[in-house]
Parts: C-alpha cells; sequence; structure tokens
C-alpha cells in the first residue's frame, strides 16, 4: 500500500473537503478522488460521508486517521535517520511546549543552542500540555518540555522544580502578609488557566487537599490577561514563579504560600522509537541549562524586608 494514499486520506480528513485537500496537495480534485477510492478499496471499508462540498470522515475514517498519521510520521522519522546517518541534509528537532515556557523559560536557552549547532534546525510547536504529550505520542514532536499531572504515558526526564505563588493587587489586603494558607483563600475569587494547562489541575487538587473548595471565576489562556484582571479586582491567581519577576508584576505582589506549592517541569519523548540527533543533542543541552538554573536558584539569598516581617493576618491586621 502506497504512502501517498495515507497522505491524501489524512490531507482530505483535515480539510473535510477534497477541493482543498488536492489544493494543498497540489493535485487535481479529480486525482485525490480516485486515491480515495483505491485506498477505500484495498481497505474493504468507505472512509468518507459525502455531503456536498463537505465531507467527514465515518466511523472506519475515524478509527483510520491516528493510524495513518502514525505511519506518516514514523516513515518521516526513518528517511530522516537515514539521510542523517548518511550525512546528507541537515538535521531537525521537533520540541513542543506552553507558550508561557517558550517565552519565559526557552527562548534563551533555544537561542544559545541554534550559536552552538548551527546547522540543526528546530520546529516548534506552542500548544496546551494535553496536546503536546498526544503530539509526542502521535509522533508529530521528538518531544517536549510540559507539566507532568499524575502520570505520564510517556518516557519522562525531570527537568527544574519551580514554586507557584499568589499574585495579587499591591492594595490588596493579602499582599502585607509575608505567606498565605489557602483558608485564607476560601473566599477569594481564583484566576487559573484552562484546564488542559495542567497547572491549573496542580493548584485545585492543592486547594482541595487543604480542605478548601477554591472559588474559580474565571479561566484564562493567557498569563497577561489574567494578570490585568487582577489588577482590575477580578480575583487572585496562583502562577509560576517565572511569570513573577519584579520587572514583570506591574502593580502586582507576589505572596509565596505557607505550605510550598510548586510544579515540576519535564522533558517527555517517546518510549518506542529513536530520536533525530539534533532532538538528542537538544535534548542534553536543555537539561544542562535546567541544572545550571536549579544550581544558581538554590544559592541562599538575603532576607527580604517582607520576609523579616512577622506574618500577619486578613482578619487581624497590624496598624
Amino acid at each position: 500500500m502506497e504512502l501517498n494514499l495515507f497522505k491524501a486520506f489524512v490531507a482530505v480528513a483535515e480539510s473535510r473537503s477534497f477541493r482543498r485537500a488536492a489544493a494543498t496537495l497540489n493535485v487535481t480534485q479529480p486525482a485525490l478522488s480516485r486515491q480515495i477510492a483505491r485506498l477505500e478499496a484495498e481497505l474493504g471499508t468507505q472512509l468518507f460521508e459525502r455531503y456536498g462540498r463537505h465531507v467527514e470522515c465515518t466511523s472506519g475514517g475515524q478509527f483510520l486517521l491516528p493510524l495513518a498519521e502514525t505511519i506518516i510520521a514514523r516513515t518521516d522519522e526513518v528517511v530522516s535517520l537515514m539521510r542523517e546517518r548518511a550525512g546528507v541534509g541537515l538535521t531537525a528537532a521537533r520540541l513542543g511546549a506552553t507558550g508561557m515556557v517558550f517565552a519565559h523559560f526557552l527562548t534563551p536557552i533555544l537561542t544559545a543552542f541554534i550559536t552552538a549547532y548551527p546547522s540543526a534546525r528546530l520546529d516548534l510547536m506552542e500548544a496546551d500540555d494535553v496536546a503536546l504529550e498526544e503530539a509526542v505520542i502521535g509522533g508529530k514532536l521528538d518531544f517536549a518540555v510540559y507539566t507532568p499531572w499524575k502520570s505520564t504515558r510517556t518516557a519522562a526526564k525531570h527537568l527544574l522544580t519551580e514554586e507557584i505563588l499568589l499574585v495579587v493587587a499591591r492594595d490588596h489586603p493579602l499582599a502585607g502578609l509575608s505567606a498565605v494558607t489557602f483558608d485564607i483563600l476560601a473566599k477569594e475569587n481564583i484566576l487559573l488557566p484552562p484546564a488542559p494547562l495542567n497547572i491549573s489541575s496542580i493548584i485545585a487538587d492543592a486547594f482541595r487537599r487543604a480542605g478548601v473548595e477554591p472559588r474559580i471565576s474565571y479561566r484564562a489562556l493567557y498569563p497577561e490577561l489574567i494578570k490585568n484582571l487582577v489588577r482590575t479586582g477580578w480575583g487572585v491567581a496562583p502562577m509560576p514563579r517565572m511569570l513573577t519577576s519584579p520587572e514583570a508584576l506591574g502593580g502586582l505582589v507576589a505572596v509565596p504560600f505557607e505550605e510550598r506549592l510548586e510544579r515540576d517541569l519535564v522533558l517527555i519523548y517517546p518510549w518506542d522509537r529513536p530520536l533525530p540527533a539534533a532532538a538528542r543533542a537538544l535534548m542534553a543541552h536543555l537539561q544542562r541549562q535546567a541544572s545550571l538554573a536549579a544550581t544558581k536558584s538554590a544559592k541562599p539569598r538575603q532576607p527580604s524586608d517582607r520576609s523579616r516581617r512577622s506574618r500577619r493576618t486578613v482578619d487581624n491586621p497590624q496598624p
């Protein structure tokens, strides 16, 4: 069975249109229709229901789609690995992460990598944690940097552990505390990212383990939107430390939790297939840089004015 038949099927399934798929593949529509008909004949099942110019996968087509995508991805990997072994062409690494991790953690690391390996090519994919894991499993990514929630279905290597702080408006009563508890936050509106970002589940679970059901008033994907909502009084927001540098807060205050709240960043990669040389080199580079960052953050710091103050409560503030 020819690989082009699977590519034709995936193109039609994704675009839901023979016309658009033909344009994407740079073939005529009749030629594409013949390819799909041939694939249906070889598999012995109808793959699409046709509704005028619009098509939808049948149950057989829905079953075939992830399998076809895997076949295409694995074939591309074989070609890449063989060309790499023969010293032909540039090697590439396909890396995924959330936009926040790309912007606040990975950008300088990737810049240094490209400087050290100028022949390598990076294909970057921004997605939420759930989609990143699926992309690694399905072969669309070589590996990803993501926040795990419970168990992962891939191989994983720990990069770093990051503290989660509570971001509040500067004039909020909680802004003067040296630390907050989950009980204090029971009546606060909590702003969180959407559920496909695993940090949201980590935060909500921490509240519930403390016996507090969080009042989640709003979910926003973009951290800067959440910060603006905090500034205008919509609530308070637990955020990873990478988003709470003084220059990034702008009128906000970051307060630690009395019982330390944190999330992990890990590298996830497939159990069942080899990685290209560029991907292996980039993974090693990321691990080295994360180790250096962890060493720097572990150095003792001088206590700030806030940490020297005695802990206050909202119900009984000092004058």
